[in-house]
């Protein structure tokens, strides 16, 4: 009897559709049509089943109306490893990306409709942003009209401002993005450094234009993108020392600006008039519990209210000011703040309105954050004037919130540093916090 000769063929060998496509990935075997792309010899075999059940457009290209009638498809904007990793993923839900191709393949996926590694493209670029890239897919992803991809790139640039603006990158960056870095009110640098970056970007850009550093030639480069800076953020000590003596600003640019720093005069021509920059990452911290009438249920007290509390924080964090309690809306309010341990005081009328939890109150907020580091004690003195101060009852001593533990020490009865104490602290509604990331 004659001997039957067993022959393995390459399917009997894979278990899994996966396997056997991951086989036939950019092999000529059964293929009926191949790529090229320009500035390379290399041809990707490749099979019309497999592309149009993959990709709607390719559908179209070999099945629609207007079918491609030729075997070979040239590509012109593409290159070969993205070509080639665009491929593995229709054939395997696999490819290897890295920051130098990620954006031709997210091109790819974008121009073909492959959602999903459209999604496997945003996820890598999320995972691998940081401050010193955050610029650059910035600008690519404007352009792709990512939006959520800039949602995430923006939240890196308010984070991490003082090092983005000092990467590398930054000194690249187109007018446009300058523009609208400088027009957010929420950046983590101080004004004075945001400034220098701003110096070194424009005396770059002239460098590139072939253009002398002239004040001319600088105002020319920067535009009207000068206008974001907040000049007022910065104390008219430095203003003088960093701003005024580098030329960017014209004689008749400075006087309404000393004005404004000398005798609070907002001159008709004073161009700088956008509000001082805040801190991103703003975490809002109650030590109260319960519903809006446990937590307002108190007395009325008397038109002048004192009091004090001592909190600190498990890590470092930006002090940004504080919340406290009123009973009704649109009442005026005297207030003078102390942060005991740096003598910084804080003191102006206050309106009171209701938050987001219809709980009336109003913010005092201090010129400058004040930094504060992992358990150091910070003494808060307030003293208020008007109608009808509230209190809060049913607090915590310790609270946290996005991450930031709060303990709060507030000792009843008079203190030996503030003997005429009402109340100690629980007029503070909140703590208003900057996290530093």
């Amino acid at each position: 009897m004659a001997s039957v000769q067993c022959i393995v063929d390459w399917q009997s060998t894979t278990n899994t559709i996966l396997e056997r496509n991951r086989h036939m990935f950019n092999n000529s075997d059964m293929s009926d049509i191949s790529f090229i792309c320009d500035a390379s010899d290399k041809t990707f075999c490749a099979h019309k089943y497999v592309l149009a059940t993959s990709s709607a457009v390719f559908y179209a290209m070999f099945y629609g109306s207007l079918a491609e009638k030729e075997s070979i498809v040239r590509l012109p904007d593409t290159n070969e490893e993205s070509l080639e990793q665009f491929l593995k993923f229709l054939y395997t839900e696999d490819c290897t990306l890295t920051a130098d191709n990620v954006f031709a393949i997210l091109y790819l996926a974008k121009k073909y409709i492959v959602p999903s590694l459209k999604e496997k493209c945003a996820n890598f670029l999320v995972e691998n942003l940081n401050p010193e890239n955050v610029l650059d897919v910035l600008d690519q992803v404007t352009r792709f009209d990512e939006e959520d991809l800039k949602r995430h790139c923006w939240k890196v640039i308010q984070s991490h401002t003082s090092k983005v603006v000092a990467s590398d990158n930054f000194n690249n960056i187109s007018q446009g993005t300058l523009t609208k870095l400088l027009m957010h009110d929420n950046l983590n640098v101080p004004e004075v450094e945001l400034f220098h970056a701003v110096l070194k970007w424009i005396d770059f850009q002239c460098s590139c234009k072939n253009l002398e550093p002239t004040s001319k030639n600088r105002r020319s480069v920067i535009g009207k993108a000068i206008y974001g800076l907040r000049f007022f953020s910065m104390s008219h000590k430095k203003f003088v020392k960093h701003v005024a003596k580098s030329g960017l600003l014209t004689s008749d640019e400075l006087v309404p600006i000393y004005e404004k720093f000398l005798v609070g005069v907002d001159s008709p021509a004073l161009k700088w008039k956008l509000p001082n920059r805040k801190p991103a990452n703003m975490v809002r911290v109650s030590r109260f519990s319960g519903n809006v009438d446990d937590m307002l249920n108190g007395r009325e007290c008397y038109n002048s209210l004192t009091g004090y509390f001592v909190f600190s924080v498990d890590k470092e964090v930006l002090f940004l000011g504080v919340r406290l309690f009123a009973k009704y809306d649109d009442i005026q309010h005297l207030v003078r703040l102390e942060v005991v341990e740096n003598t910084i005081v804080v003191s102006g009328m206050y309106v009171s309105e209701p938050d987001e939890d219809d709980i009336s109150g109003f913010d005092v907020m201090f010129k400058k954050p004040i930094m504060v580091k992992r358990n150091d004690d910070v003494t808060i003195f307030a003293d208020i004037r008007g109608p009808c101060k509230f209190y809060g009852t049913n607090a915590f001593s310790t609270v946290t919130n996005q991450g930031i533990t709060v303990t709060v020490d507030c000792p009843s009865g008079p203190q030996p540093y503030f003997p005429e104490s009402i109340m100690l602290g629980q007029q503070f509604h909140e703590l208003i916090l900057s996290i530093l990331c």
